[in-house]
């Protein structure tokens, strides 16, 4: 069982004064039975079962009777390197005015093809380059800038900010964004402190909250607050990108208010053609005089340096003059 591999992990752990709330999620297999077994070997672990149902109310109520103030989250699966605990916590006790810190993860996949994870694969090395604060805030509306299980945060979070929601989009990532849109700063730590395995049955690839169309409702709803905070809005808010990703995605955009004024693209056969009623220009046409502020909208990981280089050209600045939303 893939829960005994995550216990041992931390039992093993070289910092020892630790409690693990061990939550059954209404298990049919002897999970239960194990997570009962392992709570009499040890009494720093505790099985209990889910108040509620489902990964939402299981989180909040192991958080509501948690004993500590720093919350590490973990899920049954994975497997904590032994200095995780030890280095997370350190980093939260020198560094008070930051909430939440994560870890770089090792992307792990057991007698699967060499096809199978590579989203996952390609994920987790955007991930692993995002570490402070600064870059976590330029790329929060480009993927959840943090492995579920790899991070530790403040109790108090919850209280000030609420926890984690239900809904049609991913708890975690929802989470993150309103964190960060409250103003709960965030690091992750360069040293890997986590196996992240996966498997075909995983909640985040099977569960409809976790779909493309979940993760661009919940960027659309964060980014028009950003904006909007940010006063960008008054800008010529326009996109780089008119194919389907963009087109998805501009279809919440503008349902949270977000009114993009132009679309522009490399490709020469959409150019002087229409989206959502917009126009689309080619890219040389982006200019720095008509106050614009760019929303790239391209799915192709590929083509991000390269369009970064060249609205930099344009003496445009990521986070003051464009962002990534794919």
């Amino acid at each position: 069982m893939t829960v005994e591999r995550c216990i041992k992990s931390i039992i093993e752990q070289e910092f020892k004064e630790w409690e693990l709330i061990a939550i059954d999620d209404h298990s049919k297999d002897s999970t239960r039975a194990k997570l009962e077994e392992y709570s009499k070997l040890d009494n720093r672990i505790r099985s209990v079962r889910n108040q509620g149902k489902g990964i939402v109310d299981a989180l909040n109520y192991g958080i509501s009777i948690a004993k500590s103030e720093i919350i590490v989250r973990m899920d049954s699966d994975d497997e904590m390197l032994p200095a995780r605990l030890g280095c997370q916590l350190e980093f939260l006790e020198k560094n008070r005015n930051v909430g939440l810190v994560g870890c770089a993860v090792r992307y792990c996949v057991e007698n699967k093809s060499d096809f199978f994870g590579r989203g996952y694969s390609f994920y987790v090395d955007w991930s692993n380059q995002i570490f402070n604060y600064r870059q976590i805030q330029i790329h929060q509306f480009e993927e959840s800038p943090f492995a579920h299980p790899s991070v530790a945060f403040r109790k108090t979070l919850t209280l000030e900010h609420g926890g984690y929601k239900n809904g049609s989009f991913p708890e975690d990532y929802e989470l993150w964004l309103r964190w960060i849109s409250k103003g709960v700063k965030m690091e992750k730590l360069k040293a890997c402190l986590l196996n992240w395995y996966d498997a075909e049955d995983r909640l985040s690839r099977v569960g409809e909250r976790y779909s493309q169309e979940a993760f661009q409702k919940i960027k659309a709803k964060y980014l028009n607050l950003w904006l909007e905070e940010r006063m960008l809005k008054s800008r010529n808010i326009c996109a780089w990108g008119a194919g389907k990703v963009a087109s998805k995605q501009s279809k919440f955009l503008i349902k949270e208010g977000v009114l993009i004024e132009r679309y522009y693209d490399i490709n020469p056969r959409k150019i002087g053609k229409t989206l959502k009623g917009r126009k689309i220009f080619p890219i040389n046409e982006i200019s720095r005089s008509r106050n614009e502020f760019i929303i790239v909208l391209t799915g192709t990981r590929d083509a991000k340096p390269e369009i970064i280089e060249y609205l930099c050209k344009k003496q445009l600045k990521i986070g003051l003059d464009f962002i990534f939303l794919a």
